[in-house]
């Protein structure tokens, strides 16, 4: 037998170790890829819900700015008759939307405005809420 004299290179074992290590952190890469994609997902329907949650509390304000809206409460969420309904408001979205109008406390001639918009993807349900006061002046 020859003797190995000042061999040179990798060792196929030193080739397999490396590459299961490569592969572990790759794996590792597109898990937290994947996640990012989920979070950026969900950051962008909550701006969305946040814009439409805005905008209907916007248009209900500018209704009851004259005093007429607010001698009609409504305690039981309103649904918007367009649910579900897209980013921009319009039919066929993911997204629900509803409103509701209390009395508020303690100033009697006030109102309570509550926007609500919903939708559920593959995490959950996920809800973002408007809320203003409106009273017989204005807000």
């Amino acid at each position: 037998m020859n003797p190995v004299r000042d061999s040179k290179g990798f060792s196929l074992l030193e080739v397999l170790v490396a590459t299961c290590l490569l592969g572990v952190g790759i794996m590792g890469l597109a898990t937290l890829q994947s996640r990012g994609i989920r979070g950026n997902d969900l950051a962008n329907r909550t701006s969305q819900a946040g814009s439409l949650a805005q905008d209907k509390l916007e248009e209900l304000i500018n209704l009851g700015s004259g005093g007429a809206f607010l001698s009609i409460p409504n305690p039981n969420p309103f649904p918007d008759p367009n649910n579900p309904i897209n980013e921009t408001g319009g039919s066929g979205g993911i997204f629900a939307r509803s409103w509701e109008i209390q009395n508020a406390t303690p100033v009697s001639t006030s109102q309570s405005i509550t926007v609500t918009v919903t939708w559920n993807d593959i995490i959950g349900q996920h809800t973002v809420t408007a809320q203003a006061y409106l009273t017989a002046d204005g807000y």
